[in-house]
């Protein structure tokens, strides 16, 4: 897995590979269901990466 990559659990079961984001996604009251408690959770996950720079030297 790339490691702008990550896997969020359940916030009910604890199911470990509930949903897979990008370190650039923003979820903001997103509908995720797990397939494993068969429950839905409102997600708001707001991460934004710092753009990377180029320095020419």
């Amino acid at each position: 897995m790339p490691n702008n990559e990550k896997w969020h659990s359940c916030p009910i079961c604890g199911n470990p590979k509930m949903l897979k984001t990008r370190k650039d996604t923003i979820l903001i009251n997103f509908p995720g269901y797990c397939k494993y408690c068969k429950k839905e959770s409102i997600i708001t996950n707001i991460t934004i990466a710092p753009k990377s720079q180029i320095v020419n030297s």
